[in-house]
């Protein structure tokens, strides 16, 4: 008791800290506790049931000990290190509370990653066209491809209302299998392009070469997304020079775990923007030595986003941050021939690539903008579509246009990045306000008071030129191809789109600050934010089926 009483006599900054962390761990912990006993524990349903929502609070209880053990101990810590465990944990928990299907177009991304899957093992689609005009296309309602009849006729019993999707996957097959549904089946469903889901489809791959039921197979697709975001996060925090505690938030906020944690292909564009803005400023350090196989690997980055999103390829212009000097000293004067034969490769390969992207993507502007072409463009049938000539005609009108909808978007798209509504747009799942609006104080709180040396201005002025012209180009998108249902009767950047875009920047406008008690304290609160908005989501889809009835027994 002595010892305790002293305790609190010589009070300073550092024990005030470490009170706060306890009584923040507290809150937490035991509004996680009472959230659980008093909304998600049914002593009416199976264990397995009750045991799917233990886990969430497990480890979330135990991300927040590790946390708070970390500042109270005053322990060392890394950024990259405690990423890797603080992301693992909380994509679990993310994907237990928002499970399959419930993110944006999920069910269309879980047969598309699938199809994916096929081709991986090496199986063909069937019944394609065989005309010569579009030889080997997809034909509706003849063309097919093989899936498991478990993973084909299990996916519509999944596709129920909240709170009831709890109980089929806590009672699914994740080890074990239905034995008397292990043939193959045609599906008709028309997949995506197979190269936006190169990670979901490896895991829906794994999972199937192990024999795993259908809770399994849809899980593991998932749970490679979210592998995909950790990996990444580890490597991009060991190689950046500024801009770590901006990453480690952004990637933590609601929005980016969920897309993160579904079969959206989103995470691709998230992911590879990261690595193409990591190495571009890795690479622009004077102690780093540039080679021509580094240029394949930038190059690699901006090729694998244009099948996903083409208007980041505009990210290529990134490349000129590196200062030119070093192209010229590291790369030119090499004097070694397989480096300039890499080069000499390289920009072929850039002509011919270059020209068939200009001269394919200068005919779609010219037909979608400078005159109306009917049949390319799907537009609002109400009104004219936003062309050139209607822009000479009605300026002010046009202007006036875009002016509100980029007011309305603005907020609109900083509320979705973070996390307020998650899942698609028939659920709209929402996380409480007061949480969103701590986490975005807690970046701003970094970017402002976490001090130390930034990139160059120059720098700045190149990346943000990649980032101004990406979102010009989406913003163009978005008045040509205006549809009610798409834009609400205005414009609408979909918040996909800018996710890479924030990030950047955010992480542009970083520090090379050291880990620290600053960087560490608001890491915790994001955390301790983190328990509520999983709590807030579970209390809303809980909730979402009130005074309905339930279609089975849980």
């Amino acid at each position: 008791m002595e010892k305790v009483k002293q305790y609190f006599t010589d009070m300073n900054k550092e024990k005030g800290l470490q009170i706060g962390a306890v009584v923040l761990a507290a809150v937490g912990i035991i509004g996680a506790l009472v959230f659980f006993f008093t909304n998600c524990m049914n002593l009416t349903a199976t264990k397995r049931y009750n045991a799917y929502f233990a886990l969430i609070f497990i480890v979330m209880i135990a991300l927040t000990v590790y946390l708070a053990r970390i500042l109270v101990l005053n322990k060392n810590w890394s950024y990259p290190r405690l990423f890797v465990i603080l992301a693992i944990g909380w994509t679990f928990c993310m994907q237990l509370v928002m499970p399959p299907i419930s993110g944006p177009d999920e069910v269309q991304h879980y047969y598309s990653a699938y199809h994916c899957s096929n081709i991986m093992l090496g199986m063909k689609d069937h019944n394609l066209s065989m005309d010569t005009s579009k030889l080997g296309s997809w034909v509706q309602d003849e063309s097919f491809f093989y899936m498991r009849a478990e993973d084909y006729y299990m996916m519509p019993y999944l596709d129920v209302t909240f709170p009831y999707q709890y109980a089929i996957l806590a009672q699914g097959n994740f080890i074990k299998h239905a034995d008397e549904m292990q043939e193959n089946i045609e599906c008709k469903i028309a997949p995506s392009k197979a190269s936006r889901y190169l990670v979901s489809g490896a895991g829906i791959t794994v999972a199937r070469l192990l024999g795993f039921g259908f809770a399994g197979v849809i899980f593991m697709g998932r749970f490679f997304n979210s592998l995909s975001l950790i990996i990444a996060g580890y490597i991009a925090l060991k190689l950046l020079p500024v801009g770590k505690h901006q990453l480690f938030t952004f990637a933590l906020f609601p929005g980016v775990l969920h897309l993160c944690s579904s079969y959206s292909y989103d995470n691709m564009s998230i992911l590879f923007s990261l690595a193409l803005f990591t190495l571009v400023l890795y690479y622009s350090q004077p102690h780093v030595k540039l080679h021509a196989w580094d240029i394949i690997i930038l190059a690699g980055c901006v090729v694998i986003l244009i099948p996903n999103k083409i208007v980041y390829a505009l990210f290529a212009v990134w490349f000129f941050a590196i200062p030119l000097k070093k192209w010229w000293t590291d790369v030119v004067l090499s004097k070694k021939w397989y480096e300039y034969t890499i080069l000499a490769i390289l920009g072929a390969g850039l002509v011919v690539v270059g020209r068939k992207i200009i001269i394919k993507y200068y005919y779609v502007i010219m037909q979608s903008v400078f005159w109306k072409y009917e049949g390319g463009i799907e537009t609002d049938s109400t009104r004219d579509a936003l062309t050139w000539g209607y822009f000479k005609a009605h300026k002010l009108e046009t202007l006036k246009f875009a002016w509100d909808g980029i007011k309305v978007d603005f907020w609109y798209n900083i509320n979705h990045i973070i996390g307020r509504e998650l899942g698609h747009v028939m659920l709209n799942a929402q996380v409480p306000w007061a949480c969103i609006i701590v986490m975005l104080i807690c970046l701003l709180v970094g970017l402002i008071f976490i001090k130390g040396n930034r990139i160059k201005k120059w720098q700045m002025v190149v990346l943000g030129l990649g980032l101004v012209m990406c979102v010009t180009a989406i913003f163009i998108g978005c008045m040509t191809r205006f549809t009610p249902a798409e834009g609400s009767q205005r414009i609408q950047i979909s918040f996909r789109y800018l996710i890479p875009v924030y990030m950047c920047m955010c992480i542009g406008l970083g520090t090379d600050a050291k880990e620290n008690k600053l960087a560490l304290a608001l890491i915790y609160i994001q955390n301790i934010m983190l328990i509520f908005s999983m709590c807030g989501l579970l209390h809303f889809l809980f909730h979402l089926r009130d005074g309905m009835p339930a279609p089975f027994e849980m």
